[in-house]
């Protein structure tokens, strides 16, 4: 039996190996499948956080896109009623000083006897044109509506005819309203279609 034995050991010794060498070969192959599967995993859940973080990056910078967007627009809108107002506020005065400057000239010529026979406006000037059966009373006249006008009047031409009296142009500087075309509103955004 000892002799059975002997013969049997080497092919058992030989079956051992083959035997350890599977067992060790299908545990290390069990073990690395285990370990990559749970880096697979790891690398999921970091992936999966990194694209929750990525999202809520993007959400913010959309947001803060937006709020930029409409903080422009507030401001353009802000500046453009400030133009408007300004220009308003330029139109109501010489439109004042326009409605004055009728008043002081219709009363005078009531007044002093004068005609007066065109206004004309251009180039930040004016001149009136008007006539008078005495000089003596258009520099009156002229002295007296410069004394209440803010622009003086200045006699820029006097002519004497025969039958028609004497013919006088008065001249005065006459500020235009500048930036007459102020860019409309933009409009405010309503509901998308």
């Amino acid at each position: 039996m000892r002799a059975l034995n002997l013969l049997h050991y080497p092919s058992l010794a030989r079956q051992q190996k083959v035997f350890h060498r599977w067992w060790s070969s299908l545990a290390g192959l069990l073990l690395g499948g285990v370990m990559a599967w749970g880096w697979l995993q790891w690398q999921d859940l970091q992936t999966a956080r990194l694209q929750q973080e990525q999202s809520l990056l993007q959400a913010s910078l959309a947001t803060r896109t937006q709020l930029a967007k409409e903080a422009m627009r507030r401001q353009t809108q802000s500046r453009l009623l400030t133009e408007q107002m300004a220009h308003l506020k330029q139109v109501v005065q010489h439109q004042q000083a326009w409605a004055a400057l009728h008043e002081s000239l219709q009363a005078e010529a009531q007044q002093s006897d004068l005609r007066l026979e065109r206004l004309q406006a251009e180039a930040e000037k004016i001149e009136l044109h008007g006539t008078s059966a005495h000089v003596d009373t258009i520099t009156h006249a002229q002295q007296r509506l410069s004394d209440q006008l803010d622009h003086p009047l200045a006699l820029a031409s006097i002519t004497t005819a025969p039958n028609e009296g004497v013919s006088f142009v008065w001249q005065a500087a006459w500020p235009a309203v500048h930036g007459a075309s102020v860019a409309p509103l933009p409009r405010a955004p309503g509901p998308k279609p």
